[in-house]
């Protein structure tokens, strides 16, 4: 199994950065991909939550994403159907401190036979990172 993490600390509250990151079709915003809304969260989960499912394009690839959890401790969520990689499965933390929300962001999944695990380690490690440095600038600019 392969895991990489990324932790950041922002100026915000955890409902900011909940409601910031439930906006799928704004994500683009934080990720080199667009997502797109299939399926719209369960009765009774907040907005863009718990058993919503997007699609994610990325570099002319398209998978499924399904949220399997989301509220003020953080967000979850899962690739369907195995592809691009194998048992994805994403977790988003938030511990709030103070005036600041420490944001953990924690991927893991099976590299398929034809992407070596350290390329794809080093690719998720980027994407997030990225993510994560971009969504701290928006709430922490320079």
């Amino acid at each position: 199994m392969l895991v990489v993490e990324y932790q950041k600390r922002i100026t915000c509250s955890t409902d900011t950065l909940l409601n910031t990151l439930l906006d799928h079709s704004n994500l683009d915003r934080f990720f080199n991909a667009k997502f797109k809304v299939l399926k719209p969260a369960n009765k009774d989960e907040i907005t863009g939550g718990k058993g919503c499912i997007r699609q994610v394009s990325i570099l002319g690839v398209c998978f499924e994403e399904q949220i399997i959890q989301a509220d003020q401790t953080g967000i979850c969520y899962q690739v369907l159907n195995d592809f691009p990689v194998r048992q994805h499965r994403g977790e988003i933390h938030f511990q709030k401190t103070g005036e600041h929300t420490q944001i953990s962001y924690r991927i893991q999944c099976q590299s398929p036979w034809y992407i070596p695990k350290f390329v794809l380690k080093d690719i998720l490690q980027k994407d997030i990172q990225q993510c994560l440095n971009r969504l701290g600038d928006m709430y922490d600019p320079r």
